[in-house]
């Protein structure tokens, strides 16, 4: 079964049957990076994006890895566990970008059960994952906090998610920032950022409601680990301040509050 999905992989236009998306479900995060990262997540990833899928098989897919606690099973455990919730979360998102775009074959595709599940364990993921590796010598790229804010992502960005929850998204991110005591070093800060700026340049959230919401944040500094949390959410200020500012977007409000934010 591996060789054949290994063949696939470079295939221009490969099909998969039940057995074989069967496989890839059961190897998601699986601990060798090779089956994981190049095999596994590239051939669902790819099977959706490119809708080398049918309209069946994404729907299977989408039973499968929302079934048994989706997102939230052994949420306190790091590990083979941490990598599945991560991997897992990577394929919500990729679901909920297709499901949410109107010129994918997937659209609207996902059951009205499975997509509110998604979005709503999508939402607050990051609330209750506890794993902040990013690199392991063991695993390879756990990277929960970075696929988590892409997930985060593809929520805020999905037409059914609604204008008046983007004070929980603000809770969130404010809660996470408040919480960990690491300094980031992979880029899930930037990675964090797209929760905020993509749905800006996407007309879901105005540029006011993040600038009155910056200017909420204060992290007053006692503890190096003050500081550290400090520096991870004024480097994703930063990194919205960039993606905007190259983009002629940034607006007068919110440039002023990302310039001014301090501790």
């Amino acid at each position: 079964m591996r060789r054949n999905l290994q063949r696939k992989v470079i295939e221009e236009k490969p099909s998969y049957s039940r057995e074989e998306i069967q496989w890839l479900l059961e190897h998601l995060g699986d601990s060798t990076p090779e089956i994981r990262d190049e095999l596994v997540f590239t051939s669902l990833a790819r099977g959706i994006q490119e809708e080398l899928l049918s309209l069946e098989q994404f729907q299977f897919i989408s039973e499968e890895v929302s079934s048994d606690e989706g997102l939230y099973k052994e949420i306190d455990s790091r590990g083979v566990s941490a990598l599945k919730r991560s991997f897992r979360a990577l394929i919500y998102a990729n679901l909920l970008s297709a499901d949410g775009n109107e010129h994918s074959l997937f659209y609207k595709g996902l059951k009205a059960d499975i997509r509110n599940a998604m979005l709503s364990q999508g939402l607050y993921y990051l609330k209750k994952e506890k794993d902040t590796t990013g690199f392991s010598s063991q695993y390879g790229w756990v990277h929960a906090f970075a696929h988590g804010a892409d997930l985060l992502t593809e929520v805020v960005c999905h037409p059914d998610f609604p204008s008046n929850r983007v004070s929980e998204v603000f809770d969130v991110l404010g809660q996470l920032f408040k919480r960990i005591t690491i300094r980031f070093t992979n880029d899930e800060d930037w990675r964090l950022a797209r929760v905020l700026y993509e749905p800006i340049l996407q007309g879901k959230l105005g540029q006011e409601q993040v600038a009155s919401w910056i200017k909420t944040i204060d992290f007053p500094i006692e503890e190096r680990e003050d500081f550290y949390k400090f520096s991870n959410f004024r480097s994703c200020l930063l990194e919205v301040y960039i993606q905007l500012d190259q983009r002629n977007s940034l607006q007068d409000a919110l440039k002023e509050a990302i310039q001014s934010f301090q501790y």
